[in-house]
C-alpha cells in the first residue's frame, strides 16, 4: 500500500478508538504499521494498557487452568475494554478462545460444568455485577477464525492481547489477509501452518452437545437468537456479545468519519 493510504487507515483507527475514549499512541502505530509511521506521527505517546487492564490480564494468567482442556485449546486472548486498554475497575474480562475443529460446543459444555461451583465465568450477558468475571465473548474453531473486513474487527484483532499460545496470533492474522492487503499492516514471517483434522465421532458428539445446549436455552427462557446460532455454528463460531453492540459502534464510527471528512 502507498504511504498516503496507510496514513488514511491510521486516521480511521484513531477515530474509532476515540469513540471508546482511548488514544491511538505512536507505539500503537509502530506496532501495527511499522516504526517509520510512528516517527512521523503526531499521536501522543501513552501507555497501551492502563493499570486496571494490566491487573485483569494478570488475573486471567493466574486462572488459565480453568480454560485449558488437554490440547484442544489452541489460543486464548483478551479482547474488549481490557484488550483496548480502556478497562474500568468494574469491567469484566472478555475472552477470545480458539479450539480445534468440531469441538466448540463440547468445550462450551465443559465451561458450563466447570463453572457450576466457581461462578467466575460468564457465558451470557445477563448479570449486573460483572467485575473481574471472565466473559467468554467468542469461541471459534480453527476453521472459524476468518472475520469480515471492517474497522470493528480490525480493531479487535490489532488490540487482542494473547495470553495463551501467543505464537498462534500470527496464524489468526494470516487467516485474515485483508489486514495486510487492505489495511497495510506490517508484514510478519509466515507462521507454521496448523493442520486441521476431522474426526467423525467428535463431530457427532459436538453436534449432540450443540442440540443439548440449544434445548437448555429454550426451556430456561434464555431467548436465544436461533438464526444467529445456526449461522455461526455452520462457520465454526459461538458469539456471545450482543449483535447490536457491533452495529451501534459501526454507526457511531461512520457518523464521526463523515463528520471529519466534511470539515
Amino acid at each position: 500500500m502507498r504511504d498516503i493510504e496507510i496514513v488514511k487507515r491510521i486516521e480511521e483507527l484513531r477515530i474509532f478508538r476515540s469513540l471508546i475514549g482511548v488514544d491511538l499512541s505512536s507505539s500503537d502505530i509502530g506496532r501495527i504499521w511499522g516504526p517509520q509511521y510512528s516517527k512521523n506521527s503526531e499521536m501522543v505517546e501513552c501507555n497501551q494498557l492502563n493499570g486496571e487492564a494490566e491487573e485483569k490480564i494478570h488475573l486471567l494468567k493466574r486462572s488459565l487452568s480453568h480454560f485449558l482442556f488437554f490440547d484442544k485449546v489452541k489460543f486464548i486472548g483478551i479482547s474488549g475494554s481490557v484488550g483496548a486498554g480502556s478497562a474500568k475497575k468494574e469491567d469484566d474480562i472478555d475472552l477470545f478462545i480458539v479450539v480445534e475443529d468440531d469441538f466448540m460446543w463440547i468445550y462450551r459444555l465443559f465451561l458450563e460444568l466447570s463453572n457450576l461451583f466457581g461462578g467466575r465465568i460468564r457465558l451470557k450477558k445477563d448479570k449486573n455485577d460483572v467485575k473481574d468475571k471472565f466473559c467468554v465473548n467468542l469461541i471459534a474453531e480453527e476453521r472459524g477464525i476468518v472475520f469480515d473486513n471492517d474497522i470493528f474487527n480490525f480493531h479487535e484483532l490489532m488490540f487482542l492481547k494473547p495470553v495463551y499460545n501467543e505464537k498462534y496470533m500470527r496464524h489468526i492474522l494470516f487467516a485474515n489477509e485483508w489486514v495486510f492487503d487492505d489495511w497495510g499492516v506490517r508484514s510478519y514471517p509466515k507462521s507454521v501452518e496448523y493442520v486441521r483434522t476431522t474426526n467423525p465421532v467428535k463431530k457427532v458428539l459436538n453436534e449432540i452437545c450443540f442440540l443439548m445446549q440449544l434445548s437448555f436455552m429454550y426451556i430456561s427462557n434464555h431467548s436465544p437468537d436461533y438464526a444467529r446460532l445456526k449461522k455461526n455454528n455452520s462457520i465454526g463460531r459461538i458469539e456471545f456479545f450482543p449483535q447490536e453492540f457491533k452495529s451501534k459502534k459501526m454507526k457511531n464510527y461512520m457518523r464521526r468519519l463523515k463528520s471529519n471528512q466534511s470539515v
